[in-house]
């Protein structure tokens, strides 16, 4: 506990000129946005069609993506392996112009004794799963900001918080961007578990400050923060483990996407959120200090 304590001493925000630590967050939100409108997202083959081929009982091999590639002359064709402590074998992506039985024969080939599986997703049942996703995660924004309006019923600190939310999604899907992550069904998951785990933060640093009595502004900042952050660095142990153990591609993908979300929060919660928020109940106080 000391040892978090002196910790929490050096990155004390109630120490520095809020007024100019709020410009940190905000660029990297820019930042995000740059990347995003310049590199686009990447679709998993299950939200912009293809195929994906489960070959099992084989020992991965990097030149297999190159055999594939040359043979079904498709550049986008994607070879990861798989693991667990039964089996081992890799998964198979390629675009939907590729013959899935071509792909089976060139697979056979060169491992007869592999066990293949296919499952095909057309254009139409890949734009099909991105808009439910596209449509869960508006729902989620929604129904989030509806709660905390209702709960709060102050516009400002109310923004702060949903703006917050979707601060760390962008940057979340600006690092997969640069990391080569694909937007998939799972890690549309682990942008939805993002959003929730970022109000609670937020709404546990707003609730401190507006409605706790008795302490000052910058006290109730840092209880709250003292708070938050033990809850955050649990969970980013947890989700760290989970990233370095898994076998599954698929978890390791969503354990990064939410560590990185939830680097990303830190910094939108406890620099951006306590800095508006201080603000604005300094404003409401008629400008009095309480440091």
């Amino acid at each position: 506990m000391k040892a978090f304590e002196k910790i929490f001493d050096k990155i004390d925000v109630t120490k520095h000129d809020y007024k100019k630590l709020i410009f940190i967050p905000l660029g990297l939100v820019l930042i995000a946005i740059i990347i995003l409108g310049t590199m686009g997202v990447n679709l998993g083959v299950d939200l912009r069609g293809g195929t994906l081929a489960t070959v099992n009982g084989i020992s991965y091999s990097p030149d297999i993506e190159n055999y594939l590639i040359t043979n079904l002359g498709d550049s986008t064709i994607k070879v990861r392996s798989i693991y667990s402590p039964i089996d081992e074998g890799f998964i198979v992506e390629t675009g939907p112009d590729v013959d899935s039985s071509k792909l089976i024969g060139l697979i056979n080939a060169r491992y007869p004794d592999a066990a293949v599986s296919v499952q095909n997703v057309g254009p139409s049942l890949g734009a099909s799963f991105l808009k439910q996703g596209t449509q869960a995660i508006l729902l989620a924004f929604l129904f989030m900001a509806i709660v905390v309006f209702l709960a709060f019923r102050i516009p400002i600190p109310s923004v702060a918080v949903v703006f917050s939310a979707f601060s760390d999604m962008l940057i979340a899907l600006a690092f997969m961007s640069i990391a080569g992550i694909e937007l998939s069904r799972y890690t549309i998951a682990a942008i939805l578990m993002l959003i929730g785990y970022s109000v609670d933060t937020d709404i546990l640093l707003t609730t401190r400050v507006l409605k706790e009595k008795g302490d000052t502004v910058n006290q109730k900042v840092r209880n709250a923060m003292k708070t938050g952050l033990m809850m955050t660095f649990t969970t980013l142990a947890a989700l760290s483990s989970l990233y370095l153990f898994s076998t599954s591609e698929v978890i390791d993908d969503i354990a990064i996407v939410l560590i990185f979300g939830l680097i990303a929060d830190l910094m939108m919660t406890w620099i951006f959120n306590a800095g508006v928020l201080k603000w604005y109940a300094l404003r409401r106080a008629g400008g009095e200090l309480d440091e």
